[in-house]
């Protein structure tokens, strides 16, 4: 069966699930797109399948499934639109604002099938990892469908909802560590007289690397440290500084830090 699908915000992460669905064989027939601020539409490939829709109203209209990908603070005023539609609750709704629960967001539209994803950044470059919460409302077909949207830009992990607000700092909050530790490394190599900014891309492709290598062997991260960091030697004293300043105490601050504002923006849509 082929689906229509209405996009509600069309952002980045937006533009990269429709890439994504377009360059794979996921039956969608037609995009039906929204976007307060038109101009994002110029950056986007003309395509037979996308109509431009003058208001949500129309584009949840025309479709069976409705991917919303708007900020969590436009979630009410979003979802108050919807419910103008004549049967909107018969839709499959996809949902990737962090904070909102799909129970919320099932409340709200007359207990429509919700299904809530967690995407990353880097699904703009099909390399995301998106975890995808079960529900046990949703048929087998309409969670495959969703399983096969956000493969086609990465990965895809099933959890449960409840560890939903947890695994954020693990997984879509976590890119941006990544990228504050390639910037402190370039930083540290400006501060001993080095071109950090020349070596960016060097760092990038360490890290990359590194990743790759961890994948491909069944050593456990700390097995691995201990094959770069001989005893008494320069990395051995590096990872001694890390570990007297916490590192790891630091990143998991951090992570609970990101759990704690998920479950702060919860509360708010309560």
């Amino acid at each position: 069966m082929k689906r229509s699908l209405a996009v509600i915000g069309v952002g980045n992460m937006a533009k990269s699930i429709i890439a994504g669905i377009t360059s794979s064989d996921i039956s969608v027939s037609c995009f039906y797109l929204f976007d307060k601020n038109i101009a994002t539409y110029e950056t986007m490939q003309g395509h037979d399948s996308f109509v431009y829709s003058k208001s949500i109203e129309d584009a949840i209209a025309a479709s069976d499934t409705v991917l919303l990908s708007v900020k969590p603070q436009n979630y009410p005023e979003v979802l108050d639109a919807v419910t103008n539609v004549s049967g909107y609750e018969k839709k499959l709704y996809i949902s990737i604002a962090a904070g909102i629960t799909s129970q919320s967001v099932s409340d709200k539209l007359g207990g429509a099938t919700v299904i809530r994803v967690l995407p990353n950044l880097p699904m703009t470059i099909g390399k995301g990892v998106s975890a995808i919460c079960k529900n046990p409302s949703a048929s087998a077909d309409e969670l495959s469908f969703v399983d096969a949207v956000f493969a086609s830009a990465g990965s895809t992990m099933f959890i449960e909802e409840s560890e939903m607000n947890r695994i954020i700092g693990a997984l879509s909050s976590s890119p941006a560590y990544v990228f504050k530790f390639i910037d402190a490394i370039c930083k540290g190599a400006d501060a001993q007289g080095l071109d950090g900014r020349a070596l960016l891309d060097a760092v990038c492709d360490v890290v990359i690397g590194s990743a790759m290598l961890l994948k491909s062997l069944p050593d456990t991260p700390e097995e691995l440290i201990s094959k770069v960091a001989s005893k008494g030697g320069t990395t051995q004293r590096a990872i001694d500084t890390l570990d007297e300043y916490d590192f790891d105490g630091i990143i998991t601050k951090a992570m609970i830090a990101c759990t704690a504002r998920a479950d702060e923006l919860g509360r708010k849509d309560d």
